[in-house]
């Protein structure tokens, strides 16, 4: 039996170094593969510390109505984009315009009998100057006169009253947004101060974290923090503390945090978990590698090294960011030259031209 197994030992080697060879030889034989490089580099960063926390609006409110009435329409639907000053519900206005036509009619109305009693007036004190007039007379025609003013006063702060809930009959929207609930529908009759829809606005995307009290003294308003969302593995962001409350909670003993990311596009929803490394840990030195240097493979990460012309693929495993660029841990040296662009179709044992020869060159020196 242990001949027998030898023997299919001996095969598979020949079976493999067969399958090998023609690989090399077609990567041998290929023209070189035109190149980015970058080195190896080391630096001393801080461990991240992760804390989770969730995406909620930077602005969230609850639309109310500043007059009653009976819904019209609802151009507000529930997950619509609306910009600032779109309406989101329009009030049946009918009887408010009734009422209002009513009162410019009696406004016109007071304003003539205030010209007449202001003539009357005029003519009373005429005749007291030349003693045909009583004085009785004169202050009856002054009551009336300034009665007449009053009345048209008030009549004008009620056709202010109308003209104002016939522009607020269209609730519009205070801020560019979406519509994440509706509070009322079309022929339902709403209350004054009563909400009509919620709205938020994602443009910039605000993360909560609670921190515990061993690391607040650590940060800051402005530290920059990378970003990572369950629901957006691949999706990497940058964002940075917007307000911390020196007040901890009582219970848990942490501290409201709040970082604030940029989200133009909508990416990023309301809801979302959000995984927050702060660079606050213990400092150690890492070997760093740009982004685009690492190549993953059936869940596996490497990097092309180039040496004397050729490039080998070594397996990595990837640690923490930072800015552009990400820790490699695994058999890598500093000052090595690690392939960034054009690693997409290269083969192992495969030439390469150096685009970027200052690098080359760089390394050579050095």
């Amino acid at each position: 039996m242990k001949p027998f197994k030898a023997s299919i030992f001996s095969f598979i080697l020949v079976a493999a170094f067969s399958f090998v060879q023609p690989i090399q030889s077609l990567a041998q034989e290929r023209p070189p593969a035109p190149v980015v490089v970058d080195k190896v580099r080391e630096q001393l960063l801080q461990k991240p510390v992760t804390l989770v926390g969730a995406v909620e609006p930077d602005k969230r409110s609850i639309i109310a109505s500043e007059i009653e009435g009976l819904v019209e329409s609802l151009p507000g639907e529930e997950g619509k984009f609306v910009n600032k000053g779109e309406v989101l519900a329009k009030f049946n206005t009918r009887s408010i315009e009734i009422d209002l036509n009513e009162a410019k009619a009696s406004k016109r109305e007071a304003q003539a009998r205030y010209q007449l009693a202001k003539q009357n007036l005029a003519r009373f004190q005429e005749l007291e100057k030349k003693g045909v007039a009583s004085i009785q007379q004169l202050q009856g025609a002054e009551t009336e006169k300034s009665a007449l003013g009053a009345r048209i006063s008030q009549i004008q702060a009620q056709i202010d009253g109308f003209e104002y809930d016939i522009e607020k009959s269209q609730i519009v929207a205070p801020f560019s947004g979406y519509v994440t609930e509706n509070y009322t529908e079309v022929g339902q009759w709403v209350a004054k101060g009563g909400p009509v829809v919620e709205l938020i606005d994602v443009e910039i995307a605000e993360i909560n974290i609670d921190m515990p009290e061993r690391y607040i003294s650590k940060v800051n308003t402005g530290l920059k923090v990378q970003v990572n969302l369950d629901s957006l593995p691949d999706l990497e962001l940058r964002g940075e503390i917007s307000s911390l409350v020196p007040q901890a909670d009582r219970e848990s003993r942490t501290f409201p945090v709040k970082i604030n990311i940029e989200n133009k596009d909508g990416t990023i929803k309301s809801g979302m978990v959000a995984r927050v490394s702060f660079p606050i840990g213990e400092p150690s030195t890492v070997k760093l590698v740009p982004k685009d240097a690492i190549v993953s493979q059936n869940n596996a990460n490497f990097i092309y090294i180039v040496n004397e012309g050729a490039v080998q693929p070594l397996p990595v495993s990837t640690g923490m960011a930072f800015e552009d660029k990400i820790q490699v841990i695994g058999p890598v040296q500093t000052g090595q030259l690690v392939v960034v662009k054009g690693n997409e179709r290269l083969m192992p044992n495969q030439q390469v031209t150096i685009l970027n020869k200052d690098i080359e060159q760089d390394n050579k020196v050095n």
